[in-house]
């Protein structure tokens, strides 16, 4: 919940840095007012006809939809929220009567939110919060604990590198075990197609041999030679 608050500010301060400088100036974070909608999904102060076009939004997009779906209702009604001037009633704004969705508003949040693409943006902005926290932590440690850590750190990248190394030389095992089927099966390939041939040009021989023999055999008696049908309806 933390990362998705800091997200969300993020968010708010890209796409409406107006209001988001608005309610950093009355230090309102989103944790006063958005964390409801994404702990139930919008529900707990949202129309349910509403809340059901989250959910389908939900299961075609994933979490991002909740971030899309923020920001298009805080965008949507920025005018409204600016001419409050104190924390109680922007609060009070943002949780009572922003909810109260009409059909048109409804309608237009969710066009807004098919039009939106902040997948990478949300991803950024998740490795920002870590290593924001990381400098906090690091900022609060002394010299021995900061290089015990940097030391730990050291460790476990030299053993990762040692299982990439590893998992590496697997890799290229299995590569060249490849190279060398897919070269055998080419030369057995090859080898096949030749025997084709020959056994194409065999059979054509043996063809050309049999009509041979036909006309030598039809030509002794001065009749030409009858197929094995025409035997069998001599019968």
């Amino acid at each position: 919940m933390q990362i998705q608050m800091y997200q969300l500010s993020r968010l708010l301060h890209d796409y409406h840095r107006d209001l988001y400088n608005h309610l950093e100036e009355h230090e309102i974070g989103p944790s006063l007012y958005a964390a409801p909608w994404f702990l139930t999904m919008f529900a707990s102060q949202f129309p349910l006809g509403f809340v059901a076009r989250v959910f389908d939004m939900l299961f075609l997009q994933g979490s991002e939809a909740i971030f899309k779906v923020a920001l298009s209702l805080l965008g949507s009604h920025k005018p409204l929220i600016l001419q409050h001037e104190n924390l109680e009633t922007i609060v009070d704004f943002i949780k009572s009567t922003l909810p109260n969705l009409g059909l048109v508003q409804m309608e237009k949040t969710i066009s807004q939110v098919f039009e939106m693409d902040i997948a990478k943006q949300l991803q950024a902005y998740e490795v920002e919060y870590h290593v924001l926290q990381d400098e906090l932590i690091d900022s609060s440690l002394n010299d021995n604990q900061r290089l015990d850590k940097l030391e730990k750190a050291n460790s476990s990248l030299r053993k990762q590198n040692f299982d990439l190394l590893e998992e590496l030389q697997v890799a290229n095992g299995k590569i060249q075990n490849l190279e060398a089927t897919v070269e055998l099966l080419l030369t057995n390939e090859g080898k096949l197609k030749q025997s084709i041939l020959t056994l194409e040009q065999e059979r054509a021989s043996l063809l050309k041999a049999v009509e041979e023999m036909r006309k030598k055999i039809g030509g002794t008696d001065g009749k030409p030679l009858l197929t094995r049908q025409e035997h069998m309806d001599a019968f």
